[in-house]
């Protein structure tokens, strides 16, 4: 005697992996469109991916959370990703001057290139020095003019020193 049982047949979704890309920009820069990844079979619907990382966050790492949304895929794994924001690159230029043999030298007042997010060198944590060896009895010649010594945690520094003339005094016979 042979009986038989029916069986049940029962189809289950793959395990899907959603995965959150990660990314890296530069601060002052605006955040990157922010895509996924999906292993494991097929995403039905779209996940909803935030970061509260602004043009204005500084220096760091930030979360790029990715969640559910309108996806209608059962057994799915949400995996986060990291926003990087690396230091912006900032140029302070000590310039270039000229002044008279005996004279005094001028005020010297750095320029800069690169700051982000309308910010100025009031930002900066350490501000620049700006050194050169030339006194009022230093000869006719040029000198360096050596910038240095600013600091910030949100900008990488590079530095362009600058030349100070010195020009013979020129009298006028009369």
């Amino acid at each position: 005697n042979i009986s038989y049982v029916n069986g049940k047949l029962t189809v289950v979704e793959p395990y899907l992996t959603v995965m959150a890309n990660s990314y890296s920009r530069v601060y002052g820069d605006a955040n990157p469109d922010f895509g996924y990844t999906v292993t494991g079979g097929v995403l039905y619907g779209t996940p909803t991916i935030t970061c509260d990382a602004t043009a204005t966050s500084p220096v760091g790492t930030y979360t790029i959370t990715i969640a559910q949304g309108d996806v209608t895929s059962s057994q799915v794994t949400y995996v986060n990703g990291i926003l990087t924001i690396t230091k912006a690159p900032l140029t302070i230029k000590a310039g270039v001057y000229t002044r008279n043999q005996g004279e005094d030298n001028p005020t010297f007042t750095p320029t800069y290139e690169g700051f982000k997010n309308s910010e100025n060198a009031d930002v900066l944590d350490g501000k620049p020095s700006m050194t050169c060896l030339a006194t009022k009895d230093s000869p006719v010649g040029e000198y360096d003019i050596i910038v240095s010594g600013a600091w910030d945690d949100n900008y990488e520094i590079s530095y362009v020193n600058g030349k100070l003339t010195i020009t013979p005094i020129v009298f006028e016979s009369g």
